[in-house]
C-alpha cells in the first residue's frame, strides 16, 4: 500500500465529514466565490460544508462548524493581510481546528477515538504494514503534507494563532520555536512574520530573547546540537515543553541527530511539521528505520494536499518533460539549443505586453540545477563537470553562429533528429509562438543574443566574484551580466573552466547577485546550481529547468525543485494556469509562458524523475487534445425563441452613481435580519418547552452606540464594497452615523443577556454586530437600486448567435492523457461521427461508459451533451460537462416526453444549457445563472422557463432571492406586457424535504410548490410533469 493511502489521521478527519477521500470532501468547495465572507463574517465555505453535513447523526454539529469558522475568520483578520483562503487552505485550517479542540478538550477521549478508528483502518492493510496503536505521547505532533506553492508559510502562521487559542491556560509552553533548513529561509520567514504582525526574531546565542522575549525564535536545524559550540546551541537550553514548527519537515527525517534534537524540543510541548515531500523522504529510508518513520508520519499527517491535488486543481504551471537518450555531442548541442529556444520563446511572450501584466507573469528565468555543482569527471583527458558542459554549450552557441542557426532551423522545422517512441519529433507543437512571429532562424539567433545574453556578440566571460560567497557571474564581453553560478567552491570551478579553454577572471564585488534575481530590474536570465533553489529560495520566475545528476537518490529534492518551478501567480492572483480558469484561457501559442519546461540531460535519470512524479500521483504523460464539433437543430432559428435581457450597452456601474444612505423602502430595510441564536439553543428550548421558539428582539441603544468607532465602520464597509466590486457607490461617515442612530431598518434577534455591557472589551462585540447589520443593509440597498434601474431597460429579444455566443457554443475541447488509449479510441470515433454531421444513437451509446458519457437529447439546441465520472482526472472538458443533477434532469425530461409524446404532439419544446457566469443571469437574485432555459411553444404563446437543479439546504425557504425569482419574474412579465410570452423560474431541489425540515419547521411539498421549487429526488417520477402542468396551467 502506498504511503499516502495509509494516512490514518487524515482519514479519521475525513470520516468526521462522512467522506472516505479528499476528492469527495472537496468537490463542491472549489469555486472561487466561496472564498468570500457573508454579511455575518462567516465564510461561504462554512455554508457549503454545512450543506454537505446532511446526515442526521452528525459528528460535527452545525454550531461547532460555525465556531471553527469564526475562529479561522478571526485569526485571519488578526494577520491583517487581506487574505482569502483557497478551499484546500481553508480545509487544512479547519482540520487543525477540529484536532486542537478535541486534543485540549479531552485528550483521553481523542486517544480512544483514534485507536478505535485505527483498528478498523488496519483491516485494509497487509499484516506486515499494519500501523501500531496510538499512545498518548504521539498526540502532540501534527504534520501538513502540502505542495510547494500551496501557502505553507501562511498556514504555519495561522497554526500558531490556532494553537494559542486552544492552549490558553491548558498547557505550559516555554518558547515558540520555528526550525528551518537554512538562513535564507529563516530570513524569509522573519519577513513574513513581520507582514502578518507576528512578533518573531532570528535566534542569537548572544541575545536575551531565549529567556525573556515572547517572540517566535527562528533557528536553523544545523544550529541545534547536543552541546553548545561556536555555531550551535545545546538543545537542552530550550527545555522540552516548547511549541515547535518545523519547515521542510522532511529534513533529518531519515534518523540523523537533527531529528532527535528537534523532537526533544517538543517532547512535553507540541509540534507542527510542514513538507511537500514526506513520502519521498521516508521512501528513501530502508529497513526498520523506514518502518518507524512511516508509522510515525502516517499517524501525524493531518492534511494531505500533495502535488497531485495541487496540479489537478489547476494550480501552478503546466509542465513539459523531455528526455535525451543519446550521448553524442551533436545531439546534445541540438538538444540544449532547443532548451535555450524554449526559454527564449517564454521571454518573447513575456515581452509581448498585456499577457504578462494581466496574468501576473514574472520575467522568465532559466535554471540548471545539480546536487553537486563541482562534481568532476574526465572527458577527452580533461576535468569537466555538468556545469562546465552547460558553459561549453553557451560558449559554443555564441561562437558558432552558423551551426547555431542551423540547429534553430532544424528544431523549428521538426527535423531535430530527436523523436518520440511514436516517431514524432519531440519539439512538435512546442514553438507555436515563434512559428507565428515570422522571424527566420538567423533573426532568432540575433535576438537570443540580445534577449537572453544581453549582448549582440562577443566571448563568454566567467568572473569569480571575490567578496561574495560562492558566486560566479557570466557575461558576454563587457556587457551586463546575464547569468550566475552559485557554488560552494568557486575557485575550483573557475580553474576547471580555465583548463577547458574558457575566459576567466576575478572581480571584487561587495553584494550578492543571487539576492537580486527577484528584483524587477534584474538582467540575470540564467541561474546555475545549487541547493539554495530547492530549499527555501522563493521565486516566481523559474520557467525552464535543466536537471543535472540530481534525483537519482534525492526524491525529496526532485519534488521540491519541481514544486518551485511550477509556482504561478495567475490571473488576479488566483494561482491557477489560464487553462483552468473559465473564460480566461490564453490562446494556445501563449501558453508556453505558463509551462515549466524540464530538460533532462540523461535518459536513465529522467526516467527516475518521472517515476517520482508518478509515485506522487502526477501524470507525466503527454495529453491529446480533441475538438468535438456540435450538431445543431437549426429549426430553432425559425421559431424566434425569445430571451430576457438588459438592453445592449446599458451598464449600471457606468451610468449610475449612488450615495449610501438611509431608506425606509420595504425592499431594502425590511430585508435586514440578523439572528445571533445558535441552532442548538433553539432546538434545546423547543425540546424543553414543547412550544415553537420565539427569539428575543432587540435594538442597539445609545449606550451600545456611544463607543462605536465610526472609522472602523467606514473602513469595514469600504472593504466590503471593494470585495463586491461596487465601484459606483459612495460611502460617507456622516451617512453611516445617521443610519446607525435609526433602528427601523433592521431586526436583531439576540438573547437578552447578550445585550448587557460588562466591559470595554464587550463593546467591541456590539461594533461587530453593527458592522454585520450595515453590510446586510448595504447589500440590500445596492441590489435593490440596481434592480430598480435595470428593470427600466429589460427587454425580450430573439436568441442571437452574436449576443448569446457563450451559450451557443461551437465545440467541446477535450484533453486526455495519452495513456488512456481505450478512451482515446472512443473519442476519435465520436469525433468522426460528429464531423459527419449525423448522430447515430446506437453508436453513441456504445461509445459511452461510466467514465465518459455522451448522449443525444433531441430537444436540446445542440448535441451531444456530455457527462463524466467525477473521479475521472485523466481528461478535462471545456465548456465544463454536466453535473449529476443536470444530467438527471435532461434524462428525466427525455423519458417523460417519450412517455407522453401524444400529449405534446402539437407542442414545440426547446432546451438550452445556460453557461454559468457567461450566460444569461439575474444579478438582482445574487448572481443567479439558472442551468437551463426551456422554451415551450403552444397555441401561439411562448413559455420561457429558467430551470436550475441544485441543493437548497442553505437557501432560506422564505426570503432567498433564487427561490423568490419565481415571483419576481412574474413582476417582470407583467411590466413588459407581452401577453404571448410567459416567464417562469423553477428550482429542482436535490435536497430532500426531510433534511430541510431539520433546519426549518413545518415545511411541506405544497409550500415549496407555490414557489416553483420541485423535488428532483423525492418526487422523481412526477416533478417533470409538475413543470409542464404549472407552466401550461393544465389539470391533466
Amino acid at each position: 500500500m502506498k504511503f499516502n493511502e495509509k494516512l490514518v489521521l487524515n482519514s479519521y478527519l475525513l470520516s468526521l465529514f462522512d467522506v472516505s477521500n479528499f476528492q469527495e470532501l472537496a468537490k463542491d468547495l472549489k469555486e472561487s466565490r466561496l472564498e468570500e465572507l457573508d454579511e455575518n463574517d462567516n465564510s461561504l465555505f462554512y455554508h457549503e460544508l454545512k450543506n454537505k453535513l446532511i446526515s442526521t447523526n452528525k459528528i460535527i454539529s452545525d454550531d461547532k462548524l460555525q465556531e471553527y469558522d469564526e475562529n479561522i475568520v478571526r485569526h485571519t483578520k488578526t494577520m491583517n493581510r487581506g487574505l482569502k483562503w483557497k478551499y484546500f487552505q481553508y480545509l487544512s485550517l479547519l482540520f487543525i481546528e477540529i484536532y486542537l479542540d478535541k486534543y485540549f478538550e479531552d485528550k483521553e477521549q481523542l486517544l480512544v477515538d483514534l485507536n478505535t478508528y485505527l483498528r478498523e483502518f488496519n483491516t485494509n492493510i497487509d499484516k506486515k504494514e499494519k500501523l501500531t496503536k496510538y499512545d498518548e505521547t504521539e498526540l502532540n505532533k501534527l504534520a501538513l503534507y502540502n505542495a510547494t506553492g500551496s501557502g505553507k508559510t501562511l498556514l504555519l502562521q495561522m497554526n500558531i494563532l490556532q494553537f494559542n487559542h486552544y492552549a490558553n491556560g491548558k498547557i505550559k509552553i516555554n518558547k515558540t520555536v520555528l526550525i528551518t533548513p537554512n538562513e535564507g529561509l529563516s530570513n524569509q520567514h522573519l519577513e513574513e512574520f513581520q507582514a502578518s504582525n507576528i512578533e518573531a526574531e532570528i535566534f542569537s546565542k548572544d541575545s536575551k530573547g531565549l529567556f525573556e522575549s515572547n517572540a517566535i525564535e527562528i533557528i536553523e536545524i544545523t544550529k541545534l546540537g547536543e552541546e553548545n559550540g561556536d555555531k550551535t546551541v545545546a538543545v537542552d537550553s530550550f527545555e522540552d515543553n516548547n511549541l515547535v514548527f518545523i519547515d521542510e519537515g522532511h529534513r533529518g527525517a531519515k534518523g540523523e541527530i537533527w531529528k532527535t534534537n528537534r523532537d526533544k524540543l517538543s517532547e512535553n510541548g507540541f509540534a507542527f511539521e510542514y513538507s511537500a515531500t514526506f513520502a519521498q523522504a521516508i521512501n528513501s529510508s530502508t529497513g526498520k528505520k523506514k518502518t518507524e518513520l512511516e508509522n510515525e508520519y502516517t499517524k501525524a499527517i493531518i492534511f494531505d494536499y500533495s502535488y497531485k491535488y495541487f496540479y489537478n486543481d489547476g494550480y501552478g504551471k503546466d509542465y513539459s518533460i523531455l528526455n535525451l537518450s543519446e550521448d553524442s555531442e551533436t545531439i546534445k548541442q541540438t538538444y540544449l539549443t532547443a532548451s535555450l529556444l524554449s526559454f527564449y520563446q517564454q521571454m518573447k511572450i513575456y515581452q509581448s505586453g498585456k499577457i504578462a501584466k494581466n496574468y501576473l507573469i514574472e520575467k522568465p528565468l532559466m535554471v540548471f540545477v545539480g546536487s553537486s555543482v563541482n562534481a568532476v569527471r574526465k572527458s577527452s583527458g580533461k576535468d569537466v563537470s555538468d556545469v562546465v558542459d552547460v558553459l561549453l554549450f553557451i560558449d559554443e552557441f555564441i561562437k558558432s553562429k552558423t551551426e547555431s542557426i542551423a540547429n534553430i532551423q532544424k528544431i523549428l522545422s521538426l527535423d531535430s533528429g530527436l523523436q518520440t517512441a511514436q516517431g514524432v519529433d519531440i519539439f512538435d507543437n512546442k514553438f507555436n509562438f515563434l512559428a507565428s512571429s515570422n522571424l527566420n532562424a538567423s533573426q532568432i539567433f540575433d535576438d537570443i543574443l540580445n534577449s537572453v545574453f544581453n549582448a549582440a556578440s562577443g566571448i563568454l566571460h566567467i568572473e569569480n566574484l571575490k567578496g561574495v560567497d560562492g558566486e560566479i557571474a557570466l557575461r558576454i564581453g563587457e556587457n551586463e551580466y546575464f547569468g550566475l553560478i552559485n557554488v560552494g567552491d568557486s575557485d575550483k570551478l573557475v580553474k576547471i573552466c580555465e583548463a577547458n579553454g574558457m575566459t576567466v577572471s576575478s572581480r571584487d564585488f561587495s553584494s550578492s547577485l543571487f539576492k537580486t534575481i527577484n528584483d524587477t530590474t534584474s538582467n540575470l536570465n540564467i541561474l546555475i546550481g545549487s541547493k539554495k533553489f530547492s530549499e527555501g529560495w522563493s521565486s516566481w520566475r523559474v520557467s525552464t529547468m535543466g536537471l543535472m545528476n540530481i534525483g537519482k537518490k534525492e526524491g525529496s529534492q526532485i519534488i521540491q525543485l519541481f514544486g518551485r518551478g511550477v509556482r504561478l501567480k495567475g490571473f488576479e492572483y488566483c494561482l491557477k494556469r489560464s487553462k483552468a480558469i473559465k473564460g480566461r484561457e490564453l490562446e494556445k501559442k501563449y501558453q508556453a509562458v505558463e509551462t515549466l519546461n524540464i530538460f533532462g540531460l540523461k535518459a536513465d535519470y529522467m526516467k527516475a524523475f518521472k517515476d517520482y512524479l508518478k509515485d506522487e500521483g502526477v501524470s507525466t504523460d503527454e495529453r491529446v487534445e480533441f475538438v468535438l464539433p456540435l450538431i445543431y437543430d437549426k429549426s430553432y432559428k425559425t421559431k424566434k425563441l425569445k430571451v430576457l435581457d438588459l438592453q445592449e450597452g446599458k451598464d449600471f456601474k457606468k451610468e449610475v452613481k449612488l450615495d449610501f444612505e438611509y431608506s425606509d423602502i420595504r425592499g431594502i430595510s425590511k430585508k435586514v435580519v440578523l439572528s445571533l441564536y445558535k441552532q442548538v439553543d433553539i432546538l434545546e428550548s423547543e425540546s424543553k418547552s414543547g412550544d415553537k421558539f420565539e427569539p428575543n428582539s432587540e435594538i442597539l441603544q445609545k449606550k451600545h452606540l456611544s463607543f462605536m468607532n465610526i472609522d472602523n465602520l467606514f473602513f469595514a464597509l469600504q472593504q466590503f464594497k471593494n470585495e463586491k466590486s461596487w465601484s459606483n457607490i459612495n460611502i460617507s461617515k456622516s451617512d453611516i452615523e445617521s443610519l446607525i442612530n435609526k433602528s427601523d431598518w433592521y431586526k436583531l434577534y439576540i438573547p437578552s443577556d447578550d445585550m448587557k455591557i460588562s466591559s470595554f472589551k464587550n463593546l467591541a462585540y456590539f461594533e461587530t454586530i453593527m458592522i454585520t447589520l450595515l453590510k446586510k443593509y448595504m447589500k440590500s440597498f445596492y441590489e435593490y437600486k440596481k434592480s430598480e434601474w435595470e428593470s427600466q431597460f429589460l427587454e425580450y429579444r430573439e436568441l442571437d448567435e452574436r449576443r448569446d455566443r457563450a451559450n451557443l457554443i461551437d465545440n467541446y475541447t477535450i484533453t486526455v492523457e495519452d495513456k488512456e488509449t481505450e478512451l482515446i479510441d472512443r473519442l476519435e470515433a465520436l469525433r468522426s461521427m460528429l464531423e459527419s454531421g449525423v448522430i447515430d444513437n446506437a453508436e453513441l451509446h456504445r461509445l459511452s461508459k461510466n467514465d465518459f458519457k455522451a448522449f443525444n437529447f433531441n430537444k436540446h439546441l445542440y448535441n451531444p451533451l456530455i457527462y463524466t465520472n467525477k473521479g475521472m482526472t485523466a481528461l478535462s472538458i471545456k465548456p465544463v460537462e454536466l453535473n449529476v443533477g443536470e444530467k438527471d434532469f435532461v434524462e428525466d425530461l427525455d423519458s417523460y416526453l417519450k412517455r407522453n409524446s401524444s400529449k405534446y404532439e402539437n407542442t414545440e419544446i426547446y432546451l438550452l444549457r445556460n453557461q454559468s457566469k457567461t450566460g444569461l443571469g439575474f444579478f438582482t437574485e445574487g448572481n443567479f445563472y439558472p442551468d437551463f432555459i426551456m422554451w415551450i411553444i403552444e397555441n401561439g404563446k411562448q413559455y420561457i422557463n429558467f430551470i436550475d437543479p441544485k441543493g437548497i439546504r442553505n437557501l432560506n425557504p422564505k426570503d432567498d432571492p433564487k427561490i423568490n425569482l419565481s415571483l419576481k419574474i412574474k413582476d417582470i412579465e407583467a411590466k413588459l406586457g407581452d401577453t404571448n410570452i410567459i416567464l417562469n423560474s423553477y428550482i429542482l431541489s436535490n435536497t430532500s424535504l426531510t433534511i430541510l425540515n431539520e433546519l426549518h419547521t413545518s415545511l411541506t411539498y405544497e409550500y415549496f410548490e407555490t414557489k416553483n421549487v420541485l423535488f428532483q429526488v423525492d418526487k422523481k417520477s412526477t416533478y417533470i410533469d409538475s413543470i409542464f402542468k404549472k407552466t401550461l396551467e393544465r389539470i391533466n
